[in-house]
């Protein structure tokens, strides 16, 4: 006799799949389980089940094969090295300190200037994203002009600021 099929419902489904998850070692078993299955069924039936592209499962049998279950964990990687050298950074950061160009010019720094001077100042190209992460990191955030309404008065501003005192 055939079991029910309201018994499994997209529910069901999600909180065993929310379950696996929570368990240690889960994406070992998966790899596992899946490796068991390619060797019954096809590995494109399989891999469609799972979600994943076949050749994610020729490597994990691969890795298996060649390494047992240590092949199965994720290797670390190492992070790239940076473009700029240590003094390079350095100089970087005193034009940010004194919003100075390389050329001892003053200005308002943005990335996309930013960008251009360590391009010029040394032949390196950096992305946007890199240049904000690692500023972020070096606790800087670029100075950012207040903002000002489109339709604000600058000789009403001005005079406000002249008549206001020294706030005493």
């Amino acid at each position: 006799m055939a079991r029910p099929k309201s018994v499994f419902s997209e529910d069901l489904s999600a909180r065993a799949r929310a379950d696996l998850d929570a368990l240690d070692q889960s994406r070992i078993a998966l790899k596992l389980q899946a490796i068991i299955a390619a060797s019954k069924y096809p590995v494109g039936s399989v891999a469609e089940i799972l979600g994943l592209a076949a050749e994610t499962i020729w490597r994990w049998a691969v890795a298996y094969r060649n390494d047992g279950v240590e092949g199965l964990y994720p290797k670390p990687r190492s992070p790239k090295p940076s473009k700029l050298t240590s003094a390079q950074k350095a100089d970087v950061l005193s034009w940010l300190d004194a919003g100075k160009t390389p050329r001892g010019e003053d200005t308002h720094w943005t990335l996309e200037r930013l960008r251009h001077a360590i391009f010029e100042e040394f032949g390196v190209t950096l992305g946007i994203n890199t240049i904000w992460v690692w500023l972020r990191r070096e606790n800087r955030k670029l100075k950012v002009p207040r903002p000002q309404h489109y339709e604000a008065d600058k000789q009403a501003q001005e005079a406000f600021k002249k008549t206001s005192g020294s706030g005493e």
